[in-house]
């Protein structure tokens, strides 16, 4: 009897017909979230890049005045117009219109801390991230030879909670990151007196 007991256990022993399940379950979720990790930065990246893309075209439409020459109505264009006829068909498709974020400011060529220097915060390191509503936001575009700063914010829903690089905040109750680009240039010489700047830019 004593001996069928130690050759069970022995058998036992050897038996390697749960290693691999067991093997699997000690290594399946560490590599699960190191997966999960690579997409979530790869989106973040991908969607950043977008942005940055479309910053640079819109910022080139402003700066040559094409933007400055639009008008709806025979009249000049909108804030809101500008972000949904000119910014929004340029992002990709997921993107919600409702929330793109725009900002357009100008400035005067100035030493610090005037000029430039008023959007950038006090350690100098960055620049300051808009309001995140458009009812708060700038929209002047500048006429010819203005100092321009475009600013286009949004706030990425999270595909996971568990990865989140960049800087998560909430948004409409939301957990987002938020995307975030910027361009400053000089308007070139288009046509002077073609583009009015309202009252208050």
């Amino acid at each position: 009897m004593f001996e069928d007991c130690i050759r069970h256990w022995r058998a036992f022993g050897r038996d390697r017909r749960g290693a691999t399940a067991v093997e699997f379950g000690l290594i399946g979720i560490p590599l699960f979230f190191t997966l999960l990790g690579t997409v979530e930065a790869g989106f973040d990246l991908y969607n950043r890049n977008v942005l940055d893309n479309v910053t640079q075209e819109i910022a080139r439409q402003i700066m040559t005045g094409a933007v400055q020459s639009m008008t709806i109505n025979n009249q000049p264009i909108s804030a809101a117009q500008f972000r949904t006829n000119v910014v929004c068909p340029l992002l990709p498709a997921t993107y919600s219109c409702n929330n793109v974020i725009v900002n357009v400011q100008t400035f005067t060529e100035a030493a610090y801390p005037g000029g430039f220097y008023n959007f950038v915060n006090s350690a100098q390191s960055r620049l300051n991230a808009p309001p995140l509503s458009n009812t708060l936001t700038s929209f002047c575009i500048g006429a010819t030879g203005a100092y321009v700063l475009l600013q286009i914010l949004y706030p990425l829903p999270l595909m996971t909670n568990v990865f989140a690089p960049g800087t998560v905040t909430t948004f409409n109750g939301q957990k987002v990151r938020l995307l975030f680009s910027n361009a400053a240039f000089k308007n070139e010489p288009f046509p002077a007196g073609s583009y009015v700047p309202p009252s208050g830019c």
